[in-house]
């Protein structure tokens, strides 16, 4: 199996079947793929009413796609995102992400929902997705994301609107830090301590409307 990132500013992800391989999507991220491979639907992380609930809740697909060349030859797949393609690789652990960046990966992973306490204070949102398994993990990104390899003692704050996932990094290792002045800067009441160690991947574009511009907009109206 081959997969490759190509685009300067919109990526898009494409993955050569060999025959017998096969491979998984998010619902909506096919582009187009050749004729030999076969396209089923299953769920993404299981069944029953509290997976599907969970999957609304955080943002996440409850279908997924799964790809399978059936020919005899080397098929060609081409999956799309908003904009970039983050890659990390996951062996048998499990990364915290931003709801609803999952796009793909090489194997079948487990996407379910997480309940975070830090995370619904730092601002990334009560309910966040956990992805599980061994697998190259393909994520959403608006632009080409920012990797921070956090060391023993290292702490840096973040933005919550720009992360895209936590790997090797534990709920305990996150610290919301709030201000008033953040609000006026336009990163919200609040921003994300991150300690180390671990990896935190970022994207430059917000992933989804700016907290803290709502709050300013608040502010002014009140004054």
């Amino acid at each position: 199996m081959n997969c490759a990132i190509v685009g300067n500013f919109v990526n898009y992800l494409e993955i050569e079947l060999a025959p017998g391989e096969e491979f998984y999507g998010q619902r909506g991220a096919l582009i187009c793929c050749d004729n030999g491979i076969v396209k089923e639907i299953g769920l993404s992380g299981g069944g029953g009413i509290g997976r599907m609930f969970g999957a609304k809740i955080s943002g996440e697909a409850l279908f997924i796609l799964r790809f399978i060349n059936q020919s005899h030859q080397t098929q060609k797949l081409t999956l799309g995102s908003r904009c970039s393609i983050t890659p990390i690789n996951i062996q048998d652990e499990s990364i915290i992400c931003h709801k609803g960046v999952y796009t793909a990966s090489n194997k079948l992973v487990k996407v379910t929902t997480k309940v975070s306490l830090s995370g619904m204070i730092g601002g990334m949102g009560l309910f966040l997705q956990k992805i599980s398994g061994t697998s190259t993990v393909f994520l959403d990104s608006i632009g080409k994301p920012i990797v921070k390899e956090l060391q023993v003692g290292e702490v840096i704050q973040v933005d919550e609107d720009h992360i895209i996932a936590l790997q090797g990094i534990s709920e305990d290792q996150l610290e919301a830090s709030w201000s008033l002045k953040n609000a006026f800067g336009g990163e919200g009441l609040s921003v994300l301590k991150i300690y180390g160690p671990g990896t935190v991947y970022l994207s430059p574009g917000a992933l989804r409307g700016k907290t803290g511009a709502q709050a300013l907009n608040f502010l002014d109206a009140l004054f």
